[in-house]
């Protein structure tokens, strides 16, 4: 994997941090981008210190932030290699308290914005190139309160699917990865301390998905150890079934 070009979006927090961690261990040139947290933006620059980093402020919503975050790409290394769309957010409520807009801003940026970053990576991405599109597990098992975020989740998976048919011309791979519920800033928002105890207690492995478990799983989608998958869904789940 080394000098490979990756994209990795929402990659300065939690899940997306990690894969950025990796891919730079591994000697790839990284870019990944956030959405309006600059604090978070520069202490993962300052922590990681690492001159094949780029980060860019882009909202994978917006299709011309998109576009011209693939056009700094594009001017800087010409072609890219992988592409992690792990940018996402959540707004929890039941179905008929929820406010639409509020609804439509999840699918926004968790399933459409994954929608635009496949599109624009097509033209510069290099041949036998790969995808992961992180989605959830409640893309597999839905829950009351996140109507919105499963919805969005589900829908990954099946993009996912159709992507790896129509990239194929290109021998590019797209697979998915649902990781089971993994403590991070974000996740951690809205849940209380009971129902995450009730989670611990439904894992038969016993403990939490961990940012280094799909982390190293992504790497590995991405890698050509796995060249003959692709249209692929992954659950993490510790064995909850």
């Amino acid at each position: 994997m080394n000098n490979k070009i990756a994209i990795v979006t929402g990659g300065t927090s939690g899940i997306g941090k990690e894969i950025v961690k990796e891919l730079l261990d591994k000697g790839c040139k990284v870019i990944t981008c956030y959405h309006n947290n600059e604090i978070s933006a520069k202490e993962t620059e300052k922590e990681f210190s690492n001159e094949n980093l780029t980060i860019i402020r882009c909202n994978v919503s917006n299709e011309e932030e998109v576009i011209s975050m693939f056009k700094i790409v594009k001017d800087k290394y010409g072609k890219v290699d992988y592409l992690v769309n792990n940018a996402g957010t959540f707004i929890d409520n039941l179905i008929k308290d929820f406010n639409i807009d509020d609804f439509k801003k999840v699918l926004d940026v968790n399933l459409l914005g994954k929608v635009i970053c496949t599109k624009y990576a097509y033209e510069i991405m290099n041949d036998n190139g790969a995808i992961v599109n992180i989605s959830s597990h409640l893309g597999v098992v839905p829950c009351t309160e996140s109507p919105a975020y499963c919805a969005a989740a589900a829908g990954i998976i099946n993009f996912t699917k159709a992507t790896a048919i129509e990239y194929a011309n290109k021998k590019i791979r797209a697979n998915s990865i649902c990781p089971a519920f993994t403590p991070t800033p974000l996740s951690l928002r809205g849940w209380k301390q009971e129902e995450i105890d009730q989670k611990l207690k439904e894992t038969p492995l016993g403990r939490f998905a961990t940012p280094e478990d799909t982390a190293k799983l992504c790497l590995f989608l991405l890698s050509d150890d796995s060249s003959f998958i692709t249209g692929e869904n992954i659950w993490i789940n510790g064995g909850r079934l």
